[in-house]
């Protein structure tokens, strides 16, 4: 037996049941989610709000996702089951297959929010009190679900299922449909599809062709920190320090020293010029991160330069205390924070920038080192390599925890990084 209250779903209006022979009344709502592009770290919003009419897609075929947070009062695997079901119903038409994670270097981050929320580190809202979702085009992809409405104000699994469907195929490039037939129409309506329709299953195969192979949720293994084969006769493993060590667009680990880098993922790496791999970027980088938006920032004295792959943003480089108020220059590092911002170093002192605060440096910092938890007393390098940090000294490395503290033994740089006899 159908409940009343299954059949309401507030999407953008508070919305009073009327009750009239035990029925109850369903209104189309819009989904007011059109998908959208946020600032970068920087507060620079360069994309600009593109064309919605142009095409978007992922540049793979295997996406990872991963659940935030779950909404109150519901089951974690109930809604696990249900987000699984949303990607399979998209993955069943075309060549897309996803794999959930609990890493936080995921293609989709799925999360349950507040009005005012933030998306991997970085300030975000819904556009409306009473929108309902919002999503991001590729290779953004995140989906933000309102929790004011999931699942507090009767709205179903059903009526969820239909959502999440919806915010997964803006995820994956689709705009709003005016066909009252298709799981993209921009309102929800009394026939709740669960899964995409013909028009939409056209539309999400004229960008990433039909399916041709069985579906898999089979993650590819993880790269490995060192490579098979010694390296005994590069330039590497002559190296009395380097600048900075940094993961690339594809996950490459390069060891940046003064204008030259090698990339730790190819055997016996030869030194290559950084400005043929970053055009424009200047050599003696201090510092270089990319961060969870797939953005790369590098940092040298005053200035730093930002990435999209491998092209360089426009109007770059910038300053650092314009962009980064409160973070110092000519830093010796800069190690990402699990949730949001990062701390920066110089010397024996330390800052932390958060990207959470109206002022993201505190009038606190800067702190000594030596207050972490058995850090080094100075650092030349740091990385985020998947969900593991870490940072090096003198040619030792460390592992850091989610509390900023050392977990284990320090090891050997060239050894274990470079892979050197």
């Amino acid at each position: 037996m159908i409940r009343p209250r299954d059949l309401v779903f507030v999407l953008v209006v508070a919305f009073h049941v009327s009750m009239v022979c035990s029925a109850a009344v369903f209104v189309e709502r819009p989904f007011h989610d059109e998908p959208f592009y946020p600032s970068d770290l920087d507060g620079a919003n360069s994309t600009k709000y593109r064309d919605l009419t142009a095409g978007f897609k992922w540049n793979k075929t295997l996406l990872s996702y991963s659940i935030i947070n779950f909404p109150t009062g519901v089951p974690p695997n109930l809604i696990r089951t249900t987000i699984r079901r949303a990607f399979d119903a998209w993955s069943r038409y075309t060549n897309l297959n996803f794999v959930e994670s609990l890493s936080a270097m995921v293609d989709i981050q799925l999360a349950f929010e507040g009005v005012n929320h933030y998306r991997r580190g970085l300030p975000c809202r819904f556009s409306q009190e009473i929108t309902l979702a919002h999503a991001f085009f590729p290779e953004d992809g995140d989906i933000h679900f309102n929790k004011k409405y999931f699942f507090t104000e009767g709205a179903s699994i059903e009526q969820f299922l239909n959502t999440a469907v919806h915010e997964i195929g803006h995820s994956l490039g689709l705009l709003h449909s005016s066909s009252r037939k298709s799981i993209m129409y921009g309102a929800q309506l009394q026939e709740l599809f669960s899964e995409p329709q013909p028009e939409d299953i056209q539309a999400i195969q004229e960008i990433y062709g039909i399916r041709s192979a069985p579906q898999t949720t089979t993650q590819p293994p993880p790269r490995a920190i060192t490579t098979p084969k010694p390296r005994t006769t590069t330039e590497l493993c002559s190296l009395s320090s380097f600048d900075t060590i940094v993961t690339d667009h594809r996950g490459n680990v390069c060891v940046l020293a003064g204008r030259f880098y090698y990339n730790l993922n190819e055997t016996n790496p030869p030194p290559r010029k950084i400005s043929a791999k970053w055009p424009g970027l200047p050599p003696n980088v201090d510092a270089a991160f990319t961060y969870r938006d797939q953005k790369t920032y590098f940092f040298k004295g005053d200035q730093y330069w930002k990435y999209d792959k491998l092209r360089m943003e426009e109007n770059y480089p910038r300053s650092i205390a314009v962009s980064f108020p409160g973070v110092p220059q000519d830093m010796d590092t800069i190690l990402l924070s699990p949730t949001a911002g990062f701390h920066a170093f110089r010397g024996t002192q330390y800052w932390f920038y958060d990207t959470r605060k109206l002022k993201p440096v505190e009038r606190h910092f800067p702190k000594l080192i030596r207050e972490l938890g058995g850090f080094p007393a100075r650092l030349d390098a740091a990385l985020l390599l998947g969900e593991r940090r870490y940072i090096f000294s003198d040619l030792r490395y460390y592992e850091v925890d989610d509390e900023t503290r050392i977990v284990g033994e320090s090891g050997d740089v060239r050894r274990d990084w470079f892979n050197c006899v």
